[in-house]
């Protein structure tokens, strides 16, 4: 009986350390498309779907926002060319058009007035716009009211109750003056029977744009809510107007002793960069490094000062943009100007917030990453999908397993999250796209090349020769599945390349088909139903041993892959029966 020295345990992704000299339970570039599931599998990743229409209009996505209104919907913009759309109904549907930048920053505030949760926007002018999420469907029309379907009021569907209100039907825009209570618009301006409206077409509430907001010549570039006081900052100023927390379009305080919950203006020693909720502080990142707000109470409990103080970060140090910002539990996780993700939240023990590196581990690949556009970051289901648009790239963090996942290659421009499951707007079309959709195994209809490569093994003998005629693999695939096993003899192959294929259609490879399905399997607080990495008891279990001459070596390498369409595999060990050469390592002396 042979013995096999088997890898069966994975640690991540590393791109830093020499791969001849880490440990062969990591994975190193080449690797792509691939991923760590919860069954501690090597995985060939999910692929992904359309969400909304197909299209040919090469005008990507550059910004997108998901929020929930308050009133049990959640609404997902994305914005392009000179676009801002919702997704509604199974389609992406037009809020606005003609904007001369959709580089959008968003947020939202409570206003006790209208009872609704409201979505601010900005994109680099004078100009605070609001939306109410107001969406619902047109039954009919007389000369000057506006009826819905279905029994719940216009205001039950977001729609606003004061003010300059408006609704927009078939890109006509109609005012209204009242009758939001109910299911029919009074006061409704021009004549709605004049245009041809169909029952079922889509009405949405018009954006209210408030100019001069916070003040005139201020660019409103970016935008953060906290203690439902809005924060907006200009990228080429170091003042940030801050508004009261009962009307977001009014930044005024009283001098000299400003009360609690009044506006205020703070004034920093660097450009602003960002912004990060985080505790009962804002965080604000500046071109050098990290600033935080600090609110103190006077003595009377009358006045309240806002302040901001430095936080004891490099100077590299800082953000690279807004959408390179993402809150993480305890912490504000970012991508720096030195290319590295880091992290910056309280440490136990420490007064104020601490930064840590996360990427050191993958420096490199980091490094070698252009930038040219922004990175965006968010996180779900405890991982961080760091988006790299630049390069086409996503990198996830596992939080749990504190690991790094290789690339996955995806043409994106952004990320978003929408109830529990992970979406993608497209960088090349107009195109948006559920991700990591466990249904398809496909990347909207084309094969997915998945690559496994793991760090060379020289079996604690670096100056020995090796052997092996046989190498096993044990692994899940689907019938319709080929695997290719490559084998690198020493480094980049020098000492020659093998190349073997596993094939799903092998039914003498092929033991079982679990069936276990169980939602028990995995506690849901640590693995939660919908995560990336969920593992399939479902595939059928392979185990195979390829033959091979046994060439001498001093290091291998393994290397997974797969390039097709609906081709699905988790590697669970592999290895060969490893023995010393019985020849001298001759070749190497002087």
């Amino acid at each position: 009986m042979k013995k096999f020295d088997l890898v069966k345990e994975y640690s991540g992704y590393s791109n830093k350390k020499d791969i001849t000299n880490l440990d062969s339970r990591y994975l190193v570039p080449p690797s792509q498309n691939v991923i760590i599931n919860d069954g501690e599998k090597v995985s060939s990743r999910p692929g992904y779907s359309l969400y909304g229409a197909s299209s040919v209009d090469t005008l990507p996505s550059t910004s997108s926002f998901e929020w929930k209104t308050g009133i049990g919907y959640e609404r997902a913009l994305r914005a392009y060319d000179d676009e801002l759309e919702v997704y509604y109904a199974s389609a992406w549907r037009r809020i606005a058009s003609g904007f001369t930048a959709v580089d959008f920053n968003f947020t939202t505030v409570w206003n006790s007035t209208e009872l609704l949760v409201l979505m601010l926007f900005v994109n680099g002018d004078a100009n605070m716009r609001m939306w109410s999420g107001g969406i619902t469907t047109y039954a009919s029309a007389t000369a000057n009211t506006l009826t819905k379907q279905g029994a719940t009021s216009w205001a039950a569907e977001g729609f606003l109750k004061n003010g300059t209100r408006q609704v927009n039907l078939n890109n006509v825009t109609y005012t209204y003056t009242g009758g939001e209570s109910t299911t029919t618009l009074t006061g409704v301006t021009p004549d709605p029977t004049l245009t041809v409206h169909t029952a079922g077409d889509v009405a949405i509430q018009t954006v209210r744009t408030t100019a001069s907001t916070p003040a005139s010549g201020f660019n409103n570039d970016i935008i953060a809510t906290l203690k439902n006081q809005v924060y907006v900052g200009d990228l080429k100023r170091r003042d940030v107007y801050v508004s009261l927390n009962t009307n977001h379009l009014a930044f005024t305080f009283t001098a000299p002793t400003r009360l609690p919950g009044e506006g205020a203006i703070l004034t920093l020693d660097a450009n602003i960069v960002g912004f990060a909720p985080q505790e009962e502080d804002m965080y604000i990142g500046v071109d050098d490094g990290w600033f935080k707000t600090k609110f103190t109470l006077a003595a009377a409990l009358t006045g309240e000062s806002l302040t901001v103080e430095r936080l004891k970060t490099s100077p590299q140090q800082g953000p690279q943009s807004q959408s390179s910002i993402c809150k993480v539990k305890n912490s504000v996780v970012f991508v720096c100007k030195d290319k590295s993700i880091d992290s910056l939240g309280r440490v136990t023990n420490l007064i104020t917030p601490d930064s840590r590196p996360l990427s050191d581990i993958i420096k490199n690949e980091l490094a070698d990453y252009s930038f040219l556009t922004d990175p965006h970051l968010v996180y779900n289901q405890n991982q961080l999908f760091a988006l790299f648009p630049s390069e086409s790239k996503t990198l996830i963090y596992d939080f749990d397993k504190k690991y790094w996942m290789p690339p996955q290659l995806m043409s994106l421009n952004r990320l978003a999250i929408v109830g529990t499951d992970l979406y993608g707007h497209s960088s090349v079309v107009t195109e948006s796209y559920k991700i990591f959709d466990t249904s398809v195994y496909s990347d909207n209809g084309n094969p997915i090349d998945s690559k496994a490569a793991f760090a060379y093994r020289n079996y604690n003998q670096r100056a020995w020769k090796k052997k092996f005629d046989e190498w096993y693999t044990e692994v899940y695939m689907t019938p319709n599945t080929e695997l290719s096993l490559q084998i690198n003899y020493d480094f980049g192959g020098f000492g020659g390349i093998v190349t073997k294929i596993i094939k799903g259609t092998e039914t003498r490879f092929k033991f079982f088909v679990a069936i276990l399905n169980s939602l028990g399997k995995w506690a849901l607080g640590k693995n939660p139903i919908g995560s990336v990495s969920v593992s399939d008891d479902t595939l059928p279990k392979y185990r195979k041993i390829d033959t091979v001459d046994d060439n001498d070596f001093y290091e291998v390498q393994s290397i997974y892959s797969s390039n097709g369409i609906d081709q699905r595999w988790e590697l669970l060990a592999s290895g060969g029966n490893i023995k010393l050469s019985d020849n001298d390592n001759q070749d190497i002396k002087d």
